[in-house]
């Protein structure tokens, strides 16, 4: 009853967090309020999982709301932020791993390694200082997504999650590296945003049932 009671009352407050950073102070100053904002949804979603659900499942979405706050912050956090990220998707890795009945090689896999290999190579020049860790969480991502799409049929949203994040991490590599226009820019940081807090609600309602 507690649990049943607990997740909407979570969604509602996840959903309006999010909705105030991504549509009210997104593309603001940086400042301690801004990232309290884009901390938070992800937090609630990391201590919804840690009192419902699984720890594994809970310390990825508190290594990514880590993360979020990072990148929050001056561009110097920029590569621990990346880092606290891609640990966040090793564990999702594992987790996956943990869910899959038969290791296959398919056409989803086949694409996303092609995807990976061209677009890690547009972003290498550009990435400049950044292009190390940038390549390495190119590589991770590309794993997660492989690996859900090894799970079986019922992890549907699971797999939907796992695109759903690399939508928003190809986008984010778009604005911090090639797009130079501040209009086109603010237009993709909703983009990356609502994609992003979207993977991580879809992997969350996916698997927070998962010891």
């Amino acid at each position: 009853m507690i649990d049943s009671l607990a997740l909407p009352a979570a969604a509602v407050v996840i959903f309006t967090s999010a909705a105030i950073y991504g549509f009210g102070v997104l593309n603001a100053e940086i400042s301690h309020w801004r990232s309290f904002w884009k901390t938070l949804p992800v937090a609630i979603m990391a201590l919804f999982v840690a009192v419902f659900g699984g720890w594994l499942l809970a310390l990825a979405l508190a290594l990514s709301a880590i993360g979020d706050y990072l990148l929050s912050r001056d561009e110097d956090k920029f590569t621990i932020g990346l880092v606290s990220f891609l640990s966040a998707h090793l564990i999702y890795i594992w987790l996956f791993q943990q869910l899959v009945e038969t290791v296959s090689f398919g056409w989803g896999q086949a694409a996303m390694v092609v995807y990976a290999l061209v677009y890690g190579s547009y972003l290498w020049p550009r990435a400049g200082d950044f292009r190390i860790p940038v390549l390495a969480y190119v590589f991770v991502i590309t794993v997660m997504v492989a690996s859900a799409l090894m799970l079986p049929s019922g992890y549907l949203l699971v797999v939907f999650g796992s695109l759903s994040f690399a939508v928003s991490d190809s986008v984010l590599a778009l604005e911090m590296f090639v797009i130079t226009k501040k209009e086109v820019r603010v237009a993709l940081s909703k983009v990356v945003w609502v994609s992003y807090i979207a993977a991580q609600g879809l992997l969350v309602i996916g698997l927070y049932e998962i010891p």
